[in-house]
């Protein structure tokens, strides 16, 4: 079945029924359940990193700063 057939019939049935039908069936459906728990998880995980990544790269800048002001120093 192509997908153009695959969404007039779910805009047909969400048109013919107010949705309620088709939301049953939708939560009924366990395909792709692991692969949206996967991407939930690794959502997660990447969003930690920035994180992490973020605070990390404002703690190298104010080192860096540190030093640099540092090596401007005449008496060391």
């Amino acid at each position: 079945m192509t997908v153009l057939k695959k969404t007039r019939r779910w805009v047909g049935a969400l048109a013919r029924t107010g949705g309620a039908a088709l939301a049953a069936r939708f939560h009924r459906n366990e395909r792709g359940a692991a692969m949206l728990e996967y991407t939930l998880v690794f959502g997660v995980i990447a969003l930690m990193l920035m994180a992490l990544f973020y605070r990390m790269f404002h703690v190298l800048t104010d080192y860096f700063g540190m030093i640099a002001f540092f090596v401007t120093w005449p008496f060391i």
